[in-house]
């Protein structure tokens, strides 16, 4: 079932994010190239920085080059040297912006265009608002580089937007942070955490919600309105084939695991349908909710273990289980083994 849910559906980036990897690596030169083409790349692609590429070859490509090149911090160097100046005619969108809010909302409306099958959303808490990143393919692991980078490049552009001393309230990750804690709380200068269900940043609302110096006039707004309107006809998602109903439910499935309840009533809500005519249109596909629910368990679950360092509690936290050993049957059952076998067996 994954296979024919996923055809099709394959999660690309734009190649403008490519120029961040080649200017964080002024020392390896010429020695860089042969790592571009052994995973698809070259630097003729700089180019064309709106090109789309597959995903997968774009991580597992900043995860090699850290180990190349001896650079564990790899995608903490390429974020912050990524700033407005990078972003090409969305510089003049985001410097547009009366709020933080409002220009991270932008920055959210493109993250579809520029990366594919990848969540940014924020969720609005009374004091502060939770920014989330994360890729949906959890095949695509590891992928700590690019983690780091889209993170600290997100608090890079609130500080050229805002004020070069600001720093969020608390900063999360979905990989082990065990043995960088201190690089990451001296680059952040606000308390880290890993094994997270999600790359999340937290804000304080004061901050989004104070107008920038020089906040845009209103003919300055009909210009952003404008300039936005362009742009997110100019990248234009590609033409993907209509998904089927099981495919929709599985995306939201995905979604919704280890960060809100999931049921079969709340995802047929979002599908605007009652949760009767959820279960008869999925058997009608040849599935049920609950095959589509173990489905995402077990492919998240498969990535998690993979990454050793997730704890079997955060795992089963991430995946709604009550507990690790309410997971570890589960999972026993899938797979005929243990998740610390199938870890052990996957170093």
């Amino acid at each position: 079932m994954q296979d024919a849910v996923n055809a099709g559906e394959q999660a690309s980036i734009r190649l403008l994010f490519l120029t961040a990897l080649i200017d964080a690596l002024p020392e390896a030169g010429a020695r860089i190239d042969p790592l571009l083409r052994e995973h698809g790349f070259s630097r003729a692609q700089l180019a064309s920085p709106y090109e789309r590429a597959p995903l997968h070859r774009y991580v597992a490509l900043l995860e090699h080059a850290a180990l190349k090149f001896d650079r564990p911090y790899l995608g903490l160097d390429m974020g912050m040297g990524f700033g407005l100046a990078e972003l090409g005619p969305f510089h003049a969108l985001l410097t547009a912006a009366d709020t933080l809010r409002t220009a991270l909302d932008s920055l959210a409306r493109f993250q579809t265009r520029w990366q594919s099958r990848t969540l940014l959303d924020a969720e609005i808490g009374p004091e502060t608002t939770i920014f989330s990143y994360r890729i949906e393919d959890q095949r695509i692991w590891p992928r700590r580089q690019d983690a780091e980078f889209a993170i600290i490049g997100m608090v890079t552009l609130i500080k050229q937007l805002a004020r070069n001393t600001w720093f969020p309230v608390e900063v999360r990750f979905e990989h082990s942070i065990a043995g960088r804690e201190d690089r990451l709380a001296r680059c952040f200068r606000a308390p880290v955490a890993g094994n997270h269900v999600a790359n999340q940043i937290v804000v304080r609302n004061d901050d989004l919600d104070r107008p920038l110096a020089g906040a845009a006039r209103s003919e300055d707004r009909k210009r952003k309105d404008i300039l936005e309107c362009h742009l997110l006809d100019l990248l234009r998602p590609d033409q993907e084939p209509a998904k089927s109903l099981a495919a929709q439910a599985l995306d939201l499935i995905a979604r919704r695991l280890g960060r809100a309840h999931v049921d079969c009533d709340s995802i047929a809500a979002e599908l605007n349908l009652s949760g009767r005519s959820l279960r008869r249109r999925l058997l009608e596909e040849g599935t049920s909710f609950r095959n589509l629910l173990q489905e995402a368990r077990q492919g998240r679950a498969r990535a998690m273990l993979q990454a050793s360092d997730v704890p079997l509690s955060v795992a089963a936290e991430r995946l709604g289980y009550s507990d690790s050993a309410t997971f570890s049957r589960a999972f026993k059952d899938w797979t005929g083994v243990s998740p610390g076998r199938f870890a052990r067996k996957t170093d």
